[in-house]
Formats: C-alpha cells, structure tokens, sequence
C-alpha cells in the first residue's frame, strides 16, 4: 500500500515537471526597468509621452494619471502603448525579432511582423522625486505552422532605449 502511494506520488511530480518543462524552457523573465528621478510627475509624465511619440505606437490603450484624494498627496500614472510594429515582411522578421528575445522554436514557421508592447507605471514618491517601473512584451505572427500571433519575454534592449530617451526628456523637461 505505501510503495503504491509513493509510486503515485513520484508519477505526479513527475508529470508536473515534465509539464513545467517547455514553459521554463520556452519563456525567460520578464525585463523590468527601475528608476527614480528627480523631477516632479507632471515633468516626468511629459517626457514618456514625448518618447513614446517617437516609437510610432499610435494612440495608447491606456493612459491615465490617478490624482491623490487629499490634498499634498501623490500622483500616480499608467501608460499601456499600443503594439508598436518593429519588424515587417517574410524576409528578415526572423533576424529582427532574435536580435530582441528567445523568439518561439516553430519547425518550419515563417514570421511575418514583430511588435512591442509597452507598460510604464509611474508613481510620485515624493515632492520632486518620481518613480518610473517599465515592462515590454514582444509578439510576432507566424503565418505558415500556427496562423497565430505569439508571446515572449524581451531581452531588454528596447526598453532600455526607451529608457534612456525618457531619462533624457526628464532632464530637458527639468531644465526648462
């Protein structure tokens, strides 16, 4: 009775590893970009619209600044952008899209776009010091295997560009 529940026992953890397996394999961790500035949210929160103006993302699915409920409180901000499309065309989509994550292994697959997502929080600490957390999520379409759009952690090169950019906005916004 014992060797049947402990064989039971290692069947299931077994599987459950088995199971985990391509999903630790196939996705890396997330990229996630920190900094706090020295400049107040309002002069923070033009910078990122001023950079997110030149990733051609079109209009934002989300862009929305929480005001305190008290007076003296601190602001708060999110900015979702839209798919931002990076890379486009049979030919060198595959290139453009390794040069920026683990894309997906399709045996066979032909990647038609890539694109970019990003998310920014914004969070004032206190007078003249705000903080900026971004994430980004790559996707691309394969058109031959899946017919499907596909997900995948980012290696972070993009964001950091981005980054720079609004650390740099931050500054010109701060001097002005």
């Amino acid at each position: 009775m014992i060797r049947t529940i402990s064989a039971t026992v290692l069947a299931v953890i077994l599987v459950m590893g088995l199971a985990s397996a391509p999903a630790a394999a196939q996705g890396a961790e997330q990229i996630v970009l920190t900094e706090t500035i020295d400049a107040s949210f309002g002069k923070v929160w033009n910078a990122i619209k001023r950079g997110m103006e030149l990733e051609v993302c079109g209009k934002p699915q989300t862009e929305k600044v929480i005001e305190p409920a008290e007076e003296g409180g601190l602001y708060k901000g999110i900015y979702i952008s839209d798919f931002c499309v990076f890379a486009q065309g049979e030919d060198t989509t595959k290139d453009v899209l390794e040069r920026y994550g683990d894309v997906p292994r399709i045996r066979g697959g032909m990647w038609i776009t890539g694109r970019i997502q990003y998310k920014i929080n914004v969070r004032e600490e206190e007078r003249n010091k705000t903080k900026i957390i971004l994430r980004a999520e790559l996707s691309g379409f394969e058109e031959f295997i899946t017919n499907q759009v596909h997900f995948w952690a980012s290696n972070g090169i993009l964001e950091k560009q981005l980054m720079a950019r609004i650390l740099a906005f931050a500054k010109e916004e701060k001097e002005e």
